[in-house]
């Protein structure tokens, strides 16, 4: 066996599913069992479900409030965020024992969410259908009764049950056009739904703790590889380790505040410290006298050194080196270069305010770090001041502290803020992605080179307001 994430042909962080997933998304047969194995987490925790004819169909919507969970969903769908331990399509087909049978996105995403999603993307839907908004946070058992009906959360959409004459009239792009929507939407019976709704990215880190507590499967606990008896384990009883994963005899794992999720193939260090609840994916490698504590939710193949307290990291990216990281999002394939260190608490201990596509929102939340894009590179020494937002693939080596806003494909250095090269950062960008045995495929070179029109389009305009 080879050590962690060090063998090119493994490829954690991806979809799987086997063949009557796919029969399940075109409607084939009468009866499918779909196992989900969940994108950026690991094989421990799968959905089986009984699909028959006359279940409804669950088809994941985009609407306009993608907006506010910008520079995340410029490489991804909403579907793909990570909240709490799995992606948000993963999660709902959990919470709602249904496969997910289709997405509904943006048109210049579509054919990068499809690929990823492994469900049909923007396609036509029939009166067997259930459309959920991607936004919603399910957390109890969901009865659709009468249709046509629409869920609602405040005044938004969380799901719309359809019958046959409303998904005639539906489609992806009048469901990301709130006007379009409502008018559409008017004379169908309105019911109050359950749960909340992701408005801005610390939806996605508040109360992450919480939430990878209440997702722990304690049937699930159990130590699977052979380890040290010297390594220090507290609350055995809350604490998985998945196969083939290596502790060092002097690491320390205590579940006293949370339990402990370690997927297959991770390597803890020397002198590490992690304290639950946490999740680390398949292949992660954590580094000596790393300290992880607060609640930290990591995808597949992440090196993660220093402190790092509440954060959410997606797949593929590092933060090898000493420094602090506090209450934040981070993106895929990000590198944080040795020193960098953010802020998450104002001195004042008041509301943290993040600027939103360069607008600052008040977040109303005391403990909030910074939203990192995908493909963001920090020099050494970074500091990053607190509800800083850097956007997708910008650049950043400067000896002061960062400016709030940094856009997407931003080169900020002492010199001042400069615009990269699309080309050149794609050409870094897939070095990096071959350094861990992946490469785009045709479709996410597509949208790379597409994202800087789209992030002139949205960024340092105001947000939608979603009160």
């Amino acid at each position: 066996m080879q050590g962690p994430a060090s063998d090119p042909h493994r490829h954690y962080g991806s979809r799987s599913c086997d063949l009557s997933m796919k029969g399940l998304c075109v409607g084939a047969g009468p009866v499918f069992v779909a196992h989900f194995a969940f994108f950026d987490t690991d094989d421990a925790y799968r959905v089986a479900v009984r699909y028959t004819l006359g279940m409804k169909r669950i088809v994941l919507f985009e609407d306009e409030g993608f907006v506010n969970l910008l520079p995340l969903v410029y490489w991804r769908s909403v579907f793909e965020l990570r909240f709490g331990r799995s992606i948000i399509l993963d999660r709902m087909a959990q919470k709602l024992q249904s496969p997910i049978s289709g997405i509904w996105t943006r048109d210049w995403i579509a054919k990068v969410a499809q690929q990823r999603c492994l469900a049909p993307a923007n396609v036509g839907v029939d009166g067997q259908t259930v459309l959920v908004n991607g936004r919603w946070v399910v957390e109890d058992v969901v009865e659709w009764g009468d249709v046509p009906r629409v869920g609602l959360v405040g005044d938004e959409v969380a799901y719309i049950v359809c019958d046959d004459t409303l998904a005639h009239q539906l489609t992806p792009n009048e469901l990301l056009n709130a006007e379009m929507r409502a008018d559409l939407l008017e004379r169908v019976p309105h019911e109050e739904a359950s749960g909340s709704m992701i408005r801005y990215p610390w939806d996605l880190t508040s109360g992450l703790g919480d939430r990878l507590t209440c997702e722990f499967d304690e049937n699930l606990a159990g130590i699977e590889p052979d380890l040290d008896p010297r390594v220090c384990l507290e609350e055995e009883s809350l604490i998985r380790i998945g196969p083939c994963t290596k502790i060092h005899p002097t690491a320390a794992i205590s579940a006293a505040a949370g339990p402990v999720d370690i997927a297959e193939d991770v390597y803890v260090g020397a002198h590490a410290v992690i304290e639950g609840p946490v999740h680390i994916g398949a292949g992660c490698r954590i580094n000596p006298h790393a300290w992880l504590h607060g609640g930290n939710s990591f995808g597949a193949v992440c090196k993660i050194g220093g402190e790092v307290d509440g954060c959410i990291f997606q797949s593929f990216s590092n933060k090898q080196h000493d420094g602090f990281l506090g209450h934040s999002f981070v993106g895929n394939w990000v590198n944080l270069g040795a020193g960098t260190v953010n802020s998450d608490l104002k001195n004042t201990y008041g509301s943290v305010r993040v600027p939103i596509n360069g607008t600052e929102v008040n977040s109303d939340e005391t403990f909030f770090g910074c939203v990192i894009g995908d493909f963001v590179k920090t020099g050494i020494n970074t500091i990053i001041p607190t509800g800083a937002v850097l956007g997708l693939a910008s650049v950043v080596a400067t000896g002061r502290v960062l400016d709030k806003f940094v856009p997407s494909f931003g080169w900020l250095t002492d010199k001042g803020l400069g615009e990269g090269d699309a080309n050149r950062l794609l050409d870094v960008a897939a070095k990096v992605l071959a350094r861990r045995g992946r490469d785009m495929t045709d479709e996410e070179v597509e949208l790379f080179l597409d994202i800087p029109a789209r992030a002139a389009q949205y960024e340092r305009l105001e947000p939608a307001i979603l009160e």
